[in-house]
């Protein structure tokens, strides 16, 4: 993906005067775009505590710097599948369907998303380098770029929400819609699968987490019923954090 010369400013989409040849045709072929806010919102909570979490490691303290470090690379590993799979698939689709007048909406996601990666790609290393090391230094750095990040990811996921879903709701269908979240779970590593499914539950709304579990496997129904996942992401939010913020 080309990256911008500058930062781009956020497109105010107007509303299309005909219906795209390819929207849903019944309520019920249409997606149901509340599954990504769900997402977001773990995004948004999570990058916003990790400035302060990698922060408070004190020099030297690797064993901290560890913990902390294979944390901030879970969620960077998320990030990047949830990014991929928008760059992928949605992206193309919603290029060929959308209003000609909407396409600036999806340059601008696309836009934003090479803002983030470029973040990342400054952050991954630094952040490789400091989990074994534990220096001041690059904790300060880090913390500084990962500030930016959550700033940057806000933006764009606001700008998502607010402009971008209500034309993929427009202009795709159901399981077109389902199709972009095909796989996410298996980008998980086994051994906290369940805490980070716990993590999206946590704050979601829950007319929206109960639609989104509603469409996955039955396995997976049947521990999220149990509260497997809830009580999972509590254990885990008191290693990592060292509070109980499920």
């Amino acid at each position: 993906m080309t990256r911008p010369t500058e930062t781009p400013t956020t497109a105010t989409p107007t509303a299309p005067t005909t219906s795209p040849p390819h929207a849903a045709t019944t309520p019920d072929d249409r997606p149901d775009t509340r599954d990504m806010v769900v997402v977001h919102t773990g995004f948004r909570r999570e990058l916003r505590l990790m400035p302060g979490l990698v922060h408070a490691v004190a020099d030297g303290d690797r064993e901290r710097a560890e913990v902390v470090g294979a944390h901030l690379e879970l969620w960077l590993t998320l990030l990047h599948g949830h990014h991929t799979r928008e760059d992928d698939y949605l992206w193309p689709l919603l290029h060929e369907r959308a209003p000609a007048d909407l396409e600036p909406v999806v340059d601008l996601m696309e836009a934003q998303h090479a803002v983030v990666e470029e973040l990342v790609d400054r952050i991954s290393p630094l952040a490789a380098s400091w989990r074994g090391t534990g220096a001041a230094q690059d904790r300060d750095t880090l913390a500084r770029l990962l500030q930016r990040l959550h700033d940057a990811l806000v933006e764009h996921m606001d700008d998502e929400e607010a402009h971008l879903l209500p034309i993929a709701e427009r202009v795709l269908t159901g399981p077109e819609w389902r199709e972009l979240g095909k796989g996410g779970a298996e980008e998980i590593p086994r051994d906290v699968r369940l805490a980070v499914f716990g993590m999206f539950l946590a704050d979601a709304d829950p007319d929206a987490a109960a639609m989104m579990v509603s469409h996955l496997p039955l396995p997976a129904r049947v521990l999220i019923r149990l509260g497997l996942p809830r009580r999972a992401y509590r254990r885990y939010a008191r290693r990592v954090h060292l509070t109980d913020v499920a």
